[in-house]
């Protein structure tokens, strides 16, 4: 896999290339975060857990990897006319999170003896901050059932695990913050936000992020889709390894899209088969992914009413 730039990277001088402007999109919006490793020490201890040992992210790296694109933007290149090059730049705000975890599993276990549970406190957070965004679902009505630690790579577990935190934005575009400044809000309400890692999750964890047009350099005359807006799906707990060399101490692993709709997108000339095929197939994981989960998501809705890929 072709390794993604991290959001501090700086992208103005690359990807002008033949590849749809939905390639570059995705390309150069795709999160990228250190990645940690357990100690040696503790390898053998989580492999007797059934577990194989895999590299990691801790949450709060992840929302600081953002910092930088939500206070300039991340930009995105375009090539217009065929020589003309214009880099469009989108801010990235949370739209929705769900956490899941096992409730067998050492995250459950670490727990000192009298401690309130993570999910007991996780839900009381999450449903304060669902009120003042006014999303009216509350973390405390999730599923209960119990959990099935079997599901094949790739599946939900049916239950997804236990719902620790979830969190789905109302406030119109112009009045969010940035993603890195809202996730530090609602981490003072739920600090976990900051310390889970990708390992204590289970493969129900996501998060969706919505893209907004802010500005473009060059400045000039109207082009098609500068005003296009995107809603990213990205699995929290099945990071990618962006380098080959994963123990180095820069190595990094990213959270690529498997998800995506979009608001005022329109397909190209150039690649408009191709790229009108991967829009509805990333429009229809997104569905599904949302129908299995059973999330009624207050972006997604707004966005598919607007959509004219749907088939």
């Amino acid at each position: 896999m072709k390794s993604s730039p991290s959001p501090s990277s700086s992208p103005e001088r690359k990807g002008f290339g033949s590849d749809s402007y939905l390639d570059r999109f995705l390309e150069h919006t795709t999160p990228s975060v250190a990645a940690q490793h357990f100690p040696r020490t503790s390898m053998k201890s989580w492999r007797n857990r059934g577990n194989e040992f895999h590299p990691y992210f801790n949450l709060g790296d992840l929302w600081e990897s953002f910092r930088e694109w939500s206070v300039y933007g991340v930009g995105v290149p375009l090539l217009w006319n065929g020589n003309d090059s214009v880099v469009q730049y989108y801010v990235p705000s949370l739209s929705g999170i769900q956490l899941y975890i096992d409730p067998t599993s050492h995250v459950m276990e670490q727990r000192r003896p009298g401690e309130e549970s993570d999910a007991n406190s996780s839900r009381e957070t999450s449903s304060d901050g669902e009120s003042e965004s006014g999303t009216g679902r509350r973390a405390n009505n999730a599923r209960s059932h119990g959990y099935s630690r079997h599901a094949g790579s790739g599946d939900i577990s049916n239950p997804p695990g236990l719902l620790i935190f979830e969190y789905f934005e109302r406030e119109l575009p112009f009045h969010r913050e940035p993603l890195a400044d809202k996730m530090s809000v609602l981490a003072s309400r739920f600090p976990e936000l900051k310390t889970y890692r990708s390992c204590d999750l289970t493969a129900s964890s996501w998060i969706s992020v919505a893209w907004y047009p802010i500005y473009r350099i060059p400045v000039g005359p109207t082009l098609q889709n500068v005003d296009a807006c995107f809603l990213t799906f990205h699995s929290l707990a099945k990071p990618v390894r962006s380098s080959e060399r994963m123990h180095d101490a820069n190595s990094k692993l990213s959270l690529p899209t498997f998800g995506l709709v979009s608001y005022k997108f329109k397909v190209s000339d150039l690649n408009g088969v191709f790229e009108g095929q991967k829009v509805n197939s990333l429009l229809r994981a997104a569905d599904n992914w949302l129908r299995l989960l059973q999330v009624n998501h207050p972006d997604y809705n707004f966005f598919m009413t607007h959509n004219t890929y749907w088939r």
